[in-house]
């Protein structure tokens, strides 16, 4: 199953079937399964999917139709945020204070921080987080998702910087996993800013966030898959859970864990979807890899966008191509483009972003209005 406007994609001597639908249409994705897993008399083995809003209703459509794999109390901890955090605070992982939204939720979490958060409790692509400081944010907020508040939890806002590690995981143990670190605001994309990412290099900072992806991944027990898992570290150094998802990570973590491990964690999540064994990993090289998420729009992008052209590019993802007309980005994965890189020290990485930056200035300049 895919989306429509990627129908003509699918093709290939191994594909038997091909429906497409529209992805957001949840009824009609769910009968194409259906229909595709008695497709030809055969009943399905398995029901794969990578795309994290589809992660629950893949496991509720396994219930339904008795396809092995990962059931719906498995999923909810990694999809739902409050059922994630209740489920980590139960056993002993520090997370920021929180609660289903309410206005009477918010107004107590105000009494004791200076601000909270609202985010979708199912929310993907850093969509919909506003932060609230104050009584006159609190109802504006409310006004605005008056009819879907029910949607929403809010949390203590915590001050730090936000880091991610990405494993490969099997039976609640991380195989093989990599760290690093935003070095700009994942809501970037609303400003048209452009969002930088690069490793944590080995030291204290790394085997702290290892070691808490560790204790995090304990708390799933049997669980063999893909996690990327989202963590502040504070400005008292505490560690505080932002959210862990049963999932590869976006923009070029796919690449760069690729480099220093030699594993595509979508492989990997395929194959444990699959119920096969997960691609074998010697550890991590000790280069350091980044990325960069560029973004454009409104308008029309009259010149190419290029990545400079040296060896420590590791993967160039260009999204708009020149005479396309750009809407402007609605989430953090809506990018122009994405380019990761690698390097011996995360100064050399930073060094090497910026620079990629600075060569695509001009293509992102000649955008037009027409």
């Amino acid at each position: 199953m895919t989306a429509l406007a990627k129908a003509a994609e699918a093709n290939g001597e191994e594909l038997e079937s091909v429906l497409a639908v529209d992805g957001h249409d949840e009824r009609a994705l769910s009968e194409a399964v259906r229909f595709q897993s008695t497709f030809g008399g055969r009943r399905a083995a398995r029901l794969v999917a990578v795309t994290e809003r589809f992660l629950l209703l893949a496991a509720r459509l396994r219930e339904e139709l008795g396809i092995p794999g990962q059931r719906v109390p498995q999923t909810l901890p990694f999809r739902d945020k409050v059922v994630m955090k209740e489920h980590l605070a139960r056993h002993g992982i520090r997370v920021p204070a929180f609660a289903p939204f309410t206005e009477t939720a918010a107004r107590e979490l105000l009494r004791s921080h200076p601000a909270v958060v609202a985010k979708p409790r199912l929310g993907t692509g850093s969509t919909e987080i506003t932060v609230l400081r104050g009584e006159a944010d609190l109802a504006a907020f409310t006004a605005a998702h008056a009819d879907r508040l029910a949607n929403f939890e809010v949390e203590q806002f915590v001050t730090g910087r936000l880091y991610h590690v990405d494993s490969m995981v099997e039976d609640s143990k991380p195989v093989a996993a990599i760290a690093g670190g935003y070095i700009d605001e994942t809501t970037s994309y609303e400003r048209l800013l452009p969002c930088r990412d690069v490793g944590v290099p080995p030291g204290p900072l790394l085997d702290t966030l290892l070691d808490f992806n560790r204790r995090v991944l304990e708390t799933f027990p049997g669980f063999t898959g893909v996690t990327h898992h989202e963590m502040f570290v504070a400005e008292d150094g505490e560690v505080y859970l932002c959210e862990i998802a049963a999932r590869a990570g976006g923009g070029g973590v796919i690449a760069g864990f690729l480099s220093r491990t030699g594993v595509n964690l979508d492989e990997a999540m395929i194959r444990a979807q699959l119920g096969e064994p997960l691609p074998t990993t010697e550890g991590p090289a000790d280069h350091l890899t980044g990325f960069i998420v560029i973004y454009a729009g409104p308008g029309t992008l009259r010149e190419p966008l290029t990545a400079p052209d040296e060896a420590w590019v590791l993967e160039s993802q260009i999204l708009a191509e020149p005479g396309t007309a750009l809407t402007g980005p609605q989430n953090c994965n809506d990018a122009a483009a994405i380019v990761s890189v690698r390097g011996d020290s995360p100064e050399e990485v930073v060094r090497r972003l910026d620079q990629v930056h600075a060569h695509m200035a001009a293509a992102l300049g000649s955008i037009s209005a027409g």
